[in-house]
């Protein structure tokens, strides 16, 4: 790999305050490898100025202590560049990755999440100034180079087009106890990217006459209570059901969500609920307890375990031998990544303990999610019938069309289309995306909280299909 030149600079210093609500203050130099620490309030908004060549790639860590915060990035022309968030809460770190452009001077502005912010304080570093990559492994290197140490959890990114892997590579450690890189056989566990597997088991059975998506979900589960309006398996697949939310039920009752949550709990805890949200097909509204319910649907219908369905109907006729759905928080998974998240001292583990399905708990690898993206392609074990309406937006009652898809979200990246998902739970981060009119799929799995697994697999995609 080429010598990366590194780049020495100083940030143009700038103090102002603005007539705003918030308080705009430049907070002095940035310098390379020099840690600002600084206190940041609910009004206010820390800018920093960096000059910067083109074809720059920047790397800042900001740690937050005691304080949520959030960056943006505008670029001289002042137009917002990005904006970098992961949901850690006021403890850890925000890594700060990004190329320029253009020449000139870019603004990084630090402001607290929203205005519940209690007065918090911040560590703000400027990593390194590298030129820009020149090959495309070098510059995925560069965007994983913030995971990709030996006392760091990290990822494994695949990459295919046209039917071809075009490139996977292992970052940082499936466990950092037993010094095990992430690799090629690392299993992670994939959160809510499972839900795409949910619908594929529905429709395969609607497809073989078995079901409908528009029966009654009470015709399978009968325990659910009656709740004035007819809940079908559409309304759970495309979350416009009215049902409450499974993990914020466990969460007012009192769950911790490193305790066992297992399938019978959920089940019982949904089958307890009185009222809706809204009308079914009211509205759009994420909700994991539609894809545990149909979860349930299959195993009913099938008089087979959902993990024992989808292995025969999908994991073996695709040739994914490192996939299960996990229904026991005591087995063993071999080749497991460990799950991990990061305050402002360091790594901590992050148990993981669900024994549920079907909105999650699917363990893979990132080269079998691969084979699953690439199956679309041929219709793999499905048909046109089941990806048409796998891959149809939700229309809910007053004609309203949303992104939201059965178990996926269709849209646009960049004037291209993409179907995709992303997952979390505990430390785990994933993101499974598809440009279908490119033969062009992406696969990020990682085992640490503090990424943004959507906004980094979207930096590799614009690597690839930056033309």
């Amino acid at each position: 790999m080429k010598a990366i030149l590194q780049t020495f600079f100083f940030a143009t210093v700038c103090l102002f305050l603005s007539n705003g609500a918030e308080a705009q203050v430049d907070k002095g130099q940035l310098q390379l490898s020099q840690k600002i620490t600084d206190k940041i309030g609910p009004d206010q908004a820390h800018r920093y100025q960096l000059e910067l060549d083109v074809d720059r790639f920047v790397y800042l860590k900001l740690v937050q202590r005691g304080v949520d915060v959030r960056v943006k990035l505008y670029d001289p022309n002042g137009e917002i560049v990005s904006e970098f968030d992961t949901p850690n809460g006021p403890n850890g770190p925000e890594r700060i990755l990004f190329e320029s452009k253009l020449k000139g001077s870019y603004t990084l502005e630090v402001l607290p999440f929203d205005e519940q912010e209690p007065l918090g304080y911040y560590d703000f570093t400027l990593i390194s100034v590298d030129a820009l990559a020149e090959t495309k492994e070098q510059r995925i290197d560069q965007i994983m180079r913030a995971f990709d140490f030996d006392d760091s959890p990290g990822a494994f990114v695949a990459v295919a087009h046209k039917g071809e892997v075009v490139f996977k590579k292992g970052y940082g450690m499936a466990n950092l106890e037993y010094d095990i890189p992430n690799d090629v056989n690392t299993v992670f566990h994939v959160a809510s990217v499972s839900k795409q597997f949910t619908v594929m088991a529905i429709l395969m059975l609607e497809r073989d006459g078995r079901l409908s998506l528009e029966d009654d979900v009470r015709m399978y589960i009968p325990e659910l209570p009656d709740f004035g309006h007819k809940i079908t398996l559409r309304h759970l697949a495309a979350h416009t059901s009215g049902l409450r939310d499974q993990w914020s039920l466990l969460a007012i009752g009192g769950w911790r969500f490193d305790d066992v949550i297992t399938q019978e709990q959920i089940m019982k805890l949904l089958c307890k609920q009185q009222e809706l949200n809204f009308e079914p097909g009211e509205e759009f509204v994420y909700c994991n307890s539609g894809f545990t319910l149909l979860a349930e649907v299959v195993e009913r219908v099938t008089g087979m375990s959902f993990p024992q369905f989808t292995k025969k109907e999908i994991f073996e006729p695709l040739e994914m031998k490192n996939s299960l759905f996990y229904d026991d928080h005591e087995m063993i998974v071999p080749n497991r990544a460990y799950s991990y998240y990061e305050d402002s001292v360091g790594f901590k583990k992050r148990p993981l303990n669900y024994a549920n399905y079907g909105a999650t708990s699917l363990f893979t690898t990132a080269e079998d999610l691969l084979r699953w993206t690439m199956s679309f392609k041929n219709n793999g074990v499905a048909n046109e019938y089941v990806l048409e309406k796998m891959h149809t937006r939700t229309i809910l009652n007053d004609g309203t069309e949303v992104n939201g898809a059965l178990g996926q979200f269709v849209g646009k990246y960049k004037g291209l289309k993409e179907i995709q998902h992303g997952g979390a739970d505990a430390g785990y981060r994933a993101y499974c995306t598809r440009f279908p009119e490119q033969d062009f799929s992406l696969v990020f799995l990682g085992n640490a909280a503090s990424m943004n697994p959507g906004q980094i697999a979207h930096r590799i995609v614009d690597v690839f299909l930056e033309d």
